[in-house]
């Protein structure tokens, strides 16, 4: 059936109706604090051609989150930005042979043309770009506070080097146990270089002990305690050579110690600290150096990794244990070798890159007084425009050539000085974006301490599950860093995430990089914006995500049309008020759970029987989170004042909920034909038997191949002439 409406013609001049009204926009000089609602997503990188469907879905649930929060009566807060700088952007501006400058400029528009489109509420008067000077001064004001705090430094030290980036990584920024480029899935090699740390590793406690009190998904938690790895145990000397370990009783049992390559002792021996007996010193892939002490014991009979390593190499199994007459004595000895020691997996977070596409790190190096931060009146530090801003894979960054903008004069003597080439990685662009969305206009500070105060923490973060290692672990460390500083008033900035899923295609995660994306334009193009985003959220649950299919398009511009021509159509008898007070807390409950999936399955059940005057009303604020411009064009065809999007939530009476009689929706072939009502809670027989009364007529005497029951939902009966 022929889509009842023009779906672009509506989205259209609602959309410009919201943008030219401002709706969505907040004053955060006059939020009320106990109303405001920071409803918050990770802003895109506009590193490619545009949005791809991942998006629209991730953003398209937290939007009607965020719209569902403002109709039972929280003043919603809801920022977009550009996390334009990094390696991403840049790496898309090699691809296209496009200087960076030009590229962003061409691909912001673009994203926020599709941002725009896609329905969403967004606070355009607060956009961030963080390749802007007016944003990056504050990241770099931000990292000249941490060195001054003695919380950023520089020193020499293995790190990981992509040899495809031409970049060192944070290991946060590597898959398959730091063995791939996340980017790009290229190996990645150690090097030994002098870069930029923050102190990341002396929070690790805070940041485990913080958890506890985070509404945060369990898997998030999970995440986060496993990245930074805190592990109690004992240090062990084997002569010169130090081992953690957690497993201190297998110490009789060590035949060989492990190294990583290139490690001096290797080939040498060590002293075992019970016997004394000589223990060789092996090199093996399995050690990182900047793991524990970079020293692992072997334990061939208690580790399986070690069995294998010592039968490849021919290295002795030992099973000495505490089963003969000495055990006690051997115990006792154990228990006083080495000292306690804890040791967390997390190391200090590596910034530095070898880029050019990012804010130069605002440092000076004078041969007289060693580092020196820019003074802040001195910010920002532009970064200069170059002809060859290409990666040299020497380990020195494009900036080094720009001899003219490299030669400055040392901040604290004034004598002849060099500018620090290496730019910032951009996570340390994300870490604080968050702090100033509300702030956005202040110019003279990053952050105004009374909107900061009123504004944050965030009360609600749309996050991926990607980020948590990485840029929720960093954003929580700058924010106790700052709140020790006495910059922030808060040491958490995300009391509450939830993590949206992801969408494949063709079993695959969609992502830039694999070159798997469905961009969302020729969708919306050919059946508006609200049937796209309905469609993404009913096909799978917003947490959960899943494979992305077009079969479910189609069915929701039927419920679409059905809703429709229900609202135009002539007012008829009013539904129980018991079937109206199930809807509205189904679909309030659901929305508030992020199961966007239900409240759509239970608005689908409204609709057929919404067919008096108040029934409409109720459906089409129901309608209103999920469906923006579709429920705002058909409430004002209610008549109703504007907008239905300032409505308040329908009220519903708590006590019809527990009513005993439901209305179970009968379907043939997956059409409905009909409601029986029914006591809640029946068993399954007896309700396929209400069921089939309702649709005898419709079943024409065809054989019924299988019944689908859903308890106090539907019956479904599939016949031999279903497809």
């Amino acid at each position: 059936m022929a889509r009842p409406y023009d779906a672009h013609e509506i989205e259209d001049r609602w959309r410009h109706r919201w943008e030219a009204d401002g709706f969505g926009r907040v004053d955060p000089d006059g939020v009320d604090p106990a109303r405001k609602f920071y409803n918050l997503v990770e802003f895109p990188y506009p590193s490619a051609e545009g949005l791809h469907i991942g998006h629209v879905f991730k953003y398209s649930g937290a939007d009607a989150f965020g719209r569902y929060q403002r109709m039972i009566g929280r003043e919603v807060f809801q920022p977009i930005g550009f996390d334009a700088f990094g390696i991403h952007t840049e790496n898309f501006a090699l691809k296209v042979d496009q200087h960076p400058f030009d590229l962003t400029r061409r691909t912001t528009e673009r994203f926020r043309a599709q941002l725009s489109r896609g329905g969403m509420v967004w606070d355009w008067s607060r956009v961030l770009d963080t390749s802007s000077p007016s944003y990056y001064r504050w990241t770099q004001w931000l990292l000249v506070r941490l060195f001054e705090a003695g919380l950023m430094y520089q020193a020499e030290a293995p790190v990981l080097w992509c040899p495809s980036c031409l970049t060192v990584l944070a290991r946060e920024q590597t898959e398959a146990g730091g063995t791939v480029c996340e980017r790009c899935g290229s190996a990645v090699a150690e090097r030994v270089m002098r870069q930029w740390f923050l102190r990341i590793a002396a929070f690790a406690d805070r940041l485990l002990e913080g958890l506890e009190g985070l509404d945060w998904p369990e898997k998030a938690k999970r995440l986060q305690r496993q990245w930074i790895g805190r592990s109690e145990g004992r240090d062990i000397d084997f002569g010169d050579l130090t081992v953690f370990t957690t497993r201190p009783d297998t110490l009789p049992a060590v035949t060989f110690l492990a190294v990583p390559f290139r490690h001096p002792a290797a080939g040498q021996t060590r002293p075992h600290p019970l016997t004394g007996a000589p223990i060789p010193v092996c090199e093996a892939d399995y050690v990182v150096e900047s793991y524990g002490t970079g020293v692992v014991m072997g334990v061939p009979a208690h580790d399986e990794r070690d069995r294998r390593f010592a039968v490849e190499h021919g290295l002795p199994v030992s099973y000495a244990a505490f089963a003969d007459a000495t055990a006690t004595a051997t115990a006792r000895a154990v228990a006083t070798v080495g000292r306690p020691s804890v040791r967390y997996r997390l190391r200090d977070w590596l910034i530095s890159r070898q880029r050019y596409w990012g804010p130069p790190i605002p440092i000076v190096h004078c041969t007289r007084c060693g580092p020196v931060a820019v003074a802040s009146e001195q910010l920002p530090v532009l970064l200069p425009e170059v002809d060859d801003f290409r990666p040299t894979g020497t380990g020195r960054s494009p900036l080094a050539d720009a001899t003219d903008w490299v030669s400055t004069a040392c901040p604290a003597c004034g004598a002849s000085a060099r500018r620090e080439t290496d730019v910032s990685d951009t996570f340390v662009d994300s870490a604080w974006y968050f702090l100033r969305y509300p702030s956005s206009d202040v110019h003279d500070r990053p952050w105004d301490d009374a909107r900061t105060k009123r504004m944050l923490p965030v009360d609600f973060y749309a996050g991926g599950p990607e980020h948590v290692q990485r840029h929720h672990l960093y954003a929580r460390f700058v924010t106790m860093a700052l709140y020790d500083l006495g910059l922030v008033p808060f040491e958490e900035p995300f009391p509450r995430v939830r993590l949206g899923g992801l969408i494949t295609k063709q079993g695959a995660k969609m992502s830039k990089s694999r070159g798997n994306v469905v961009t969302p334009d020729e969708y919306v193009e050919a059946h508006g914006s609200d049937v796209l985003r309905c469609a993404l959220l009913f096909s799978a649950p917003w947490e959960q995500g899943g494979e992305f299919v077009d079969d479910s398009i189609a069915g929701i511009e039927r419920f679409f049309g059905r809703v429709w021509r229900t609202v135009n159509g002539p007012d008829g008898e009013p539904p129980g008020q018991d079937v109206v007070d199930r809807a509205i807390a189904a679909v309030g409950v659901a929305i508030g759970q992020l199961r966007f999936n239900v409240a759509l399955a239970r608005l689908m059940e409204l609709a057929p029987v919404a067919r008096s005057a108040e029934a409409k009303r109720v459906l089409v604020k129901l309608l209103a989170p999920l469906a923006p411009h579709l429920a705002e064009e058909l409430w004002q065809q209610l008549g109703e004042p504007y907008s239905v999007h300032s409505q308040p939530w329908p009220a519903h009476d708590p006590q019809a909920l527990h009513a005993r009689r439901i209305h179970l929706v009968v379907q043939v072939d997956g059409k409905a034909r009909g409601h029986a009502e029914i006591e809640s809670g029946l068993e399954e027989m007896s309700a396929i038997d209400a069921a089939r009364g309702v649709v005898e007529a419709a079943l024409a005497g065809r054989a019924v191949r299988r019944t689908v029951h859903v308890r106090d939902r539907l019956v479904n009966f599939v016949t031999d002439g279903a497809g």
